[in-house]
């Protein structure tokens, strides 16, 4: 098992090696991935700002709640993109022109190459300034965050890791059922959306659809709630149950559609 985990994650390196020289080849792409990200960033601080310009809170989130929850989402969009989003969203692509099969007739788990094949290197920048800032907002905090609070948020911040990836991925392999379902990564970043807001604002049937079916809630809001407010056991039960159920419906989904998959270059 030790000598398993070592062979991925030195294969995991060479991954981020190889993405991140193919990165710096073309510097303009590098840093306007940056640039994007920082515009997304404001826009987002302005609209809430405009919002919280109205109204004191929204449910039990304060302005400085609302500013710390917002970090947290940018910082687990960035997370997931360093690692995650330059594979799943090129799924249907790879399918339909055949560049599956270059990642089927390797010698390692095929799940595990169309995961994390290409990295996203430039999102490590952002992944630090982001850091940075999470850091400053809680320790200007109006109320103590004690160490139980920050070991439990980086719990449930991966388990919501866990989670966002297996929704993305289930979405991307339904290409295996539709043949060509170029639309997956609009879908998914559609669905991804309800995970931008605080869960407050959801209510009644929409937010157990949140909270279990299409689980957005769990991705970003409980992480907040979990750092500001302290860890509640049936939350973070509740989404490790779900992200350990997601992870392993993504085993289940890819081994069939692996038997459903018809090589376009055959």
């Amino acid at each position: 098992m030790e000598d398993m985990v070592h062979r991925y994650f030195s294969l995991w390196i060479s991954f981020f090696n190889n993405s991140l020289t193919r990165d710096l080849e073309f510097k303009a792409n590098f840093i306007g991935g940056l640039l994007v990200d920082i515009i997304y960033y404001g826009i987002q601080f302005f609209f809430f700002s405009i919002i919280y310009s109205y109204v004191d809170a929204i449910g039990v989130f304060t302005r400085e709640d609302v500013m710390i929850f917002l970090v947290i989402t940018f910082l687990a969009d960035t997370f997931y993109m360093f690692f995650f989003s330059g594979n799943l969203f090129n799924l249907n692509r790879w399918m339909v022109r055949g560049d599956l099969d270059y990642f089927l007739l390797k010698p390692m788990n095929s799940q595990f190459m169309v995961s994390f094949r290409y990295v996203k290197s430039y999102a490590l920048v952002s992944v630090v300034i982001l850091l940075i800032m999470l850091t400053t907002l809680v320790s200007a905090y109006s109320a103590p965050i004690g160490f139980i609070n920050v070991i439990a948020f980086v719990f449930s911040f991966l388990m919501g890791t866990i989670l966002w990836y297996g929704v993305d991925f289930i979405i991307s392999s339904s290409c295996f059922w539709f043949k060509n379902f170029s639309v997956s990564g609009w879908l998914s970043h559609e669905i991804l959306k309800f995970s931008t807001r605080p869960d407050s604002i959801y209510t009644g049937l929409l937010r157990k659809m949140l909270l279990s079916m299409i689980p957005m809630i769990l991705i970003a809001s409980i992480p907040t709630r979990t750092l500001l407010y302290g860890p509640d056991v049936r939350y973070l039960l509740w989404q490790f149950f779900i992200a350990i159920f997601f992870f392993l419906l993504t085993r289940i989904i890819w081994k069939k559609g692996l038997i459903r998959y018809e090589s376009a270059s055959s």
